[in-house]
């Protein structure tokens, strides 16, 4: 396994009637990169109904490997970038993080 280094996480909050929408626009991304990526380490993209907001974490061996895939053509493609976004999100903070402690791994 890959040392985690770097950790994405966003908070995203759909406008009325959209949160349906916003789950597919933020599970997508990830999910692609998944199949693409070795040094994407874990992820999770979780949906809280009450606050009508998405939250996407994932941790990647080092920031570069995302943001490097997001500059080309398919990593463009498979963020979205083609999507009305506007019409579904209202709200979006995203924070680049570096991993002081936790677990990845199922207890032994």
């Amino acid at each position: 396994m890959n040392n985690p280094t770097y950790t994405f996480v966003s908070v995203s909050t759909a406008k009325p009637g959209k949160l349906e929408d916003l789950v597919g626009i933020a599970k997508s991304p990830t999910m692609k990169m998944d199949k693409k990526s070795d040094g994407l380490i874990a992820y999770q993209v979780s949906v809280d109904k009450e606050r009508n907001s998405v939250v996407v974490w994932a941790t990647y061996d080092k920031k570069e490997t995302l943001y490097n895939f997001l500059q080309t053509e398919q990593g463009k493609d498979d963020h979205g970038e083609n999507e009305d976004m506007e019409s579904i999100i209202e709200s979006f903070v995203m924070y680049d993080l570096e991993p002081v402690s936790g677990r990845l791994l199922p207890k032994k």
